[in-house]
């Protein structure tokens, strides 16, 4: 599992595990950005556990700049080297989600989980052809 910073990506904070190291996906690896809260990444749950919370892009067929689906998903990194995945929201759209988190500025765990529930789903369309399925 790695994070880092790159300025080429509106300076977003990359979330990336490969499928061995992940457990709660479908046996998919992760490839996301971490959507922030007014003071960090890091989402405390009710247990005092910090949890990224990442948006996970659906494979794409072609340039879509920012507006592609995919999934909200919770990370916690506390199992050794295993990242344990919550899917939190499937299929939504990646600027949606970057919308929801900054209006709500949900600072825990819980939050987050009640303001991805909230999200609008991608429509039927766009799941048939990219669906979860297909991702990471």
């Amino acid at each position: 599992m790695r994070w880092d910073e790159n300025p080429e990506d509106r300076g977003r904070v990359k979330f990336a595990a490969a499928a061995g190291a992940v457990e709660g996906y479908g046996g998919r690896g992760l490839n996301g950005h971490a959507l922030q809260h007014a003071t960090g990444y890091l989402f405390p749950d009710q247990d005092g556990e910090e949890w990224w919370v990442i948006f996970q892009p659906w494979p794409s067929t072609g340039p879509q700049g920012h507006k592609v689906p995919g999934d909200i998903l919770a990370c916690n990194e506390s199992r050794g080297d295993m990242v344990h995945v919550v899917v939190l929201a499937v299929g939504v759209w990646e600027d949606d989600a970057e919308a929801a988190f900054r209006a709500n500025v949900p600072s825990r765990l819980e939050d987050a989980a009640r303001v991805a529930a909230t999200m609008a789903h991608v429509a039927a369309t766009a799941l048939s052809r990219r669906g979860p399925k297909a991702a990471g």
